[in-house]
């Protein structure tokens, strides 16, 4: 049996720079503050009057006949999946309260990301994207005011993806134990239709120390 060969750090991490103890491969994960927490658009739910869809709505559930619709872009020839406001269509979604990490760092903003477009050039709308920050402490449910914002108006060609941001405010965002509930709601569009093709958080991590 051929003996075994180990390899030292630097080649088996491909890295001879170091900061500190650690190479650099290491530490640029260690080190890095930016994370993300993915956004199903598929779990969003349709709003009525404040409220969600009744049974009889199926709770809400989007569909290729709810408002707004759950589509394939292109049938067969385009499988992506996108929500489509038709035109007049201002519909408020609701996303499924996300829990806000233990690693989160409570003194950093938290940045809500839209990937938008529009199917024409007439309607510069936004989304309003309504935040809230509640948390639960001993036997006491925390409620919360909105706290979020407006994107910026959709002014790009038609047809053409944008990435649009709002952003909560440290001060506002609860540490954890807490989570973070998300609607979104569309501006006025009389004569264009908005899509949405995906969204996420981002947040600023605090240093990993163990």
């Amino acid at each position: 049996m051929a003996p075994t060969t180990y390899q030292t750090r630097e080649t088996f991490f491909g890295a001879a720079v170091k900061i500190g103890d650690l190479d650099s491969t290491l530490s640029n994960d260690l080190l890095s503050a930016q994370a993300f927490i993915p956004l199903d658009i598929c779990a969003f739910r349709e709003v009525a009057t404040n409220a969600i869809q009744n049974l009889a709505a199926h709770g809400g559930i989007l569909a290729s006949d709810s408002t707004p619709i759950l589509e394939r872009v292109n049938g067969a020839t385009d499988r992506a999946l996108r929500l489509k406001w038709v035109i007049n269509d201002v519909a408020e979604i609701a996303h499924p309260p996300v829990p806000l990490p233990p690693d989160r760092d409570p003194a950093e903003d938290v940045i809500v990301h839209l990937l938008l477009a529009r199917d024409g050039t007439t309607d510069d709308c936004d989304i309003d994207v309504l935040a809230f920050s509640n948390g639960v402490t001993g036997t006491t449910y925390a409620a919360d005011t909105e706290m979020g914002g407006k994107t910026a108006a959709l002014t790009a060609d038609a047809n053409i993806i944008v990435e649009a941001t709002v952003t909560l405010t440290s001060t506002n965002v609860i540490g954890p134990p807490g989570m973070l509930t998300l609607s979104l709601l569309p501006d006025a569009h009389t004569t264009n239709i908005i899509y949405l093709y995906g969204a996420w958080i981002e947040f600023t991590r605090k240093l990993r120390t163990s």
